[in-house]
């Protein structure tokens, strides 16, 4: 029932109430008159005094409808909060109905009740009027007193319903509360899903980025492989080459290799390095020494050692006559371990002398492939490299401005000749401090163990 449904219903009842008060003053109002001009002056209290507890009554009445129209109000106004109220509201209008219906009832009957005792009283016998006036005031006050009992009832239901209200109320607040906790719950859970699904992108994102990562390694892979096949080819065709070239070295050693006093065959060895194609690099047998690698050779004048004609970084030469390994191949080799170096020289008077250093380094490009260590000396030659230290490599040999001492990739002079200038094959200063050329000269690394 809607509130205002319930209002006009409340009105109605309070206007039937005033209605039938009215009604039954204005029936009785000719009689009242007539009763009271003749009736004595107990009579006239007696009437007054009821009529007095009656409209206390109606305004009893009157005051509790408007309660419980205000309850009502409350009431459907709870309703349109929560969906289960609707049962207390219900059974609050049922007993509100049932109760102002039955007072309703009961003042109807006591008011016919009054009015009946007024037309059935005759001002001619007296004594019987003021004898039912008693018995009426009686009848009254019974009904007076069950009409209050009755109001009472009312009120303590009344009463009561507010007190279920207020503990619904309450329901309602702790319901409302939990559900606010809820909310915020869903609200947290909401903001966690977005963060997860930010997250879900981000990584997403990743594993796109990695997949494309690994396309690109596959591809760099499938290119490494070719070239990997193609290593493989060219050192099968150097192999073969080699298998073909010892077959014949040993016949052509007079001619195209110089040897060493007691070395043995020179051994012909493909060397890898990294960023590197392999390469032939010949290793010699030093008694007492171990195998070196061959860098340099200087025998017979028939490869130019010219800057202009040859590159120092790359290498040139024939490793079966004269030839430079060359500096990037040379600074590859020191700096992936420790090499020692060993110099033989020999000049035009067959004399043989060597040079020992026990950590060679070459530096890089970038450092135009300076000599960055030595280590210590041991030989007969004369410590005559020392001073290039921390030189840089130019045009042909690491050069010092102030401190000349050597050069072994100098102009080759094809008999012994006095040298009066730095360009030359040469090697500190022999014979009483005169610089002469040399015959011949080797440069020959190993790692150091």
């Amino acid at each position: 029932m809607k509130p205002e449904n319930l209002n006009n219903f409340s009105q109605k009842h309070r206007g039937s109430v005033e209605d039938s008060t009215t009604e039954n003053n204005s029936l009785s109002s000719d009689s009242d008159i007539e009763d009271i001009s003749s009736a004595s002056g107990d009579q006239k209290r007696i009437v007054q005094g009821l009529r007095k507890i009656i409209k206390k009554n109606n305004t009893k009445i009157n005051d509790l409808v408007a309660k419980l129209t205000i309850a009502e109000i409350h009431l459907a106004s709870e309703k349109e909060k929560s969906n289960y109220k609707d049962d207390l509201i219900k059974l609050t209008n049922e007993n509100k109905d049932l109760s102002v219906k039955q007072l309703q009832r009961n003042i109807l009957d006591l008011e016919k009740e009054l009015a009946l005792s007024k037309n059935q009283g005759s001002i001619k016998e007296k004594d019987k009027e003021t004898s039912g006036l008693v018995d009426c005031d009686d009848q009254y006050k019974k009904r007076i007193a069950e009409l209050n009992a009755l109001i009472d009832k009312l009120e303590g239901k009344l009463e009561e319903k507010s007190i279920k209200l207020a503990n619904f109320n309450e329901k309602s607040n702790e319901y409302e509360n939990n559900l606010s906790e809820k909310d915020k719950q869903i609200e947290k859970l909401e903001y966690e899903l977005t963060e997860s699904k930010a997250k879900i992108v981000k990584l997403e994102s990743t594993i796109h980025e990695k997949d494309e990562e690994l396309v690109e390694w596959n591809r760099k892979t499938q290119k490494c492989e070719a070239k990997i096949k193609s290593y493989e080819a060219n050192i099968n065709e150097m192999n073969k080459k080699l298998s073909e070239f010892n077959l014949g070295a040993e016949c052509c050693l007079d001619k195209s290799l110089v040897l060493m006093n007691c070395t043995a065959t020179p051994l012909i060895k493909l060397v890898s390095l990294p960023d590197e194609k392999p390469f032939a690099a010949v290793f010699e047998e030093i008694p007492s020494a171990g195998l070196w690698m061959v860098i340099q050779r200087r025998i017979d004048g028939s490869v130019s050692f010219d800057p202009f004609d040859n590159c120092y970084s790359d290498g040139f030469g024939e490793i079966g006559t004269e030839f430079w390994l060359g500096l990037e191949k040379l600074h590859k080799l020191t700096t992936s371990r420790k090499y020692e170096l060993y110099i033989e020289l020999v000049d035009f008077d067959d004399v043989r002398t060597f040079a020992r250093y026990d950590h060679f380094v070459v530096g890089s490009n970038k450092e135009n492939y300076k000599l960055i260590s030595l280590g210590d000396y041991s030989g007969n030659a004369g410590d005559a490299l020392r001073s290039k230290v921390n030189c840089a490599f130019e045009t042909l040999w690491w050069c010092h401005p102030h401190d000349d001492k050597c050069n072994l990739n100098g102009q080759y002079y094809e008999s012994k000749v006095q040298l009066y200038d730095w360009n030359g094959l040469w090697w500190g200063s022999w014979n009483m401090g005169n610089r002469y050329s040399l015959k011949s000269c080797k440069m020959l690394i190993k790692p150091r163990h």
